[in-house]
């Protein structure tokens, strides 16, 4: 199937916000930041967990660099709190996001002022479309998810947010997710939203443009006719470990590759792209429903449709600390092996000896045992 969308695909950030330490020996207080030359914009109050609250900004006077420091309460046997002393969130402001490279942005100024990174605590990367792949329209495709007509695999809690008028009611944006979800997912009418916030946006409109989606940014309209502009986002939170890759024609190393969940994965449109299209298969894939029928029998309902070597495909996010515990499944095949061995064990213990199901059985085991699979039967006792 060919993608129907002519234009460029457009992906990129729209959060990035990184957890740090600061060092005991400079001074990270908005009056520090301005001892060092910065304008900074400072809050009187700060959050339920961070002390202090700023913003820096850049030349213009726009915001740059959002900082929250100083924890309320630290680390301790006697208290179950997660900061330790130098804990600290830096956020890169919206429209830096949409800069050509806002990860080379954040790791520029982390590594001027000396933090040290823990961990991303949160990425938010969207694809922005007037039609899917497979040319079907965005708003059509809504209305059938909350009719039931697409059903979506995995991430079963859902909210919408939609119009009811006299004349039709439709929905203008659905997320899947709860807290704490390493992702949650959502789909919403851009445009729409930012004509509602009064199109304080300009650089997402200049997007937009550059890429050809429309030409008269001040009325969001291609050849004098509007353009609705919608968009796919996934958000990966902090406890996201990392990515395993499973190359099923690699034998060494049992042919999974563990990537950390660094800044260096979206340090380009194309990492990004490769990013966003793992996602898709786990978090944003549906089936067409039919009563009656198993939802893995149903038939997928294709949206998006990537070229050939468009992107590193292969790759599934986790937020497993031990990458050991994952590194050999592959859910597509190593189960189903699994799955069929168990059950052909346990038919062999209850039939006599039978030398073609043997010849399978030996085939499946070696499977598993070269995957490094293990499993316990509490019905036949066998592995």
């Amino acid at each position: 199937m060919v993608r129907r969308e002519s234009r460029q695909r457009i992906v990129g950030i729209d959060w990035l916000e990184m957890f740090v330490s600061e060092r005991g020996d400079i001074d990270y207080s908005a009056n520090g930041f301005r001892a060092r030359g910065y304008d900074v914009q400072e809050r009187e109050y700060g959050t339920k967990t961070m002390a202090e609250m700023f913003v820096i900004l850049d030349r213009k006077g726009y915001p740059f660099i959002e900082i929250r420091r100083a924890p309320r309460g630290l680390s301790s046997l006697a208290k179950k709190t997660v900061y330790e002393e130098g804990d600290s969130y830096v956020r890169l402001s919206n429209m830096y996001c949409y800069d050509a490279n806002p990860v080379q942005l954040m790791c520029d100024f982390l590594s001027r002022e000396r933090y040290t990174i823990k961990k991303i605590y949160r990425i938010d990367i969207y694809t922005d479309f007037e039609i899917f792949d497979t040319g079907d329209k965005p708003a059509k495709v809504v209305r059938r998810i909350v009719d039931h007509t697409y059903s979506k695999v995995n991430q079963a809690q859902r909210r919408t947010s939609g119009e009811d008028t006299w004349t039709e009611c439709f929905d203008n944006w659905i997320s899947w997710g709860k807290k704490g979800s390493m992702v949650s997912t959502k789909i919403y009418n851009k445009t729409k939203e930012v004509k509602e916030t009064g199109m304080h946006k300009p650089y997402i409109l200049e997007n937009w443009r550059r890429y050809g989606y429309i030409d008269d940014v001040a009325h969001i309209t291609r050849d004098g006719l509007p353009v609705d502009m919608w968009r796919i986002e996934f958000s990966i939170k902090g406890n996201a470990r990392g990515w395993i890759h499973i190359d099923k024609d690699d034998t060494e190393d049992g042919g999974a590759h563990h990537l950390p969940h660094s800044l260096q994965v979206y340090s380009d449109p194309q990492g990004v792209l490769n990013a966003f299209a793992n996602l898709v298969p786990y978090y944003f894939h549906f089936k067409i429903y039919e009563e009656g029928k198993r939802k893995s029998l149903c038939k997928d309902k294709q949206l998006f449709i990537f070229a050939e070597n468009e992107y590193e495909t292969g790759y599934r996010l986790t937020n497993e600390s031990d990458f050991d515990r994952v590194r050999h499944i592959d859910l597509e095949d190593d189960i189903v092996a699994i799955n069929h061995l168990v059950r052909a064990k346990m038919k062999l213990a209850c039939t006599e000896f039978d030398p073609e199901l043997t010849e399978i059985i030996t085939k499946l085991q070696h499977r598993v045992d070269q995957k490094s699979l293990k499993i316990y039967d509490k019905h036949t006792d066998i592995f």
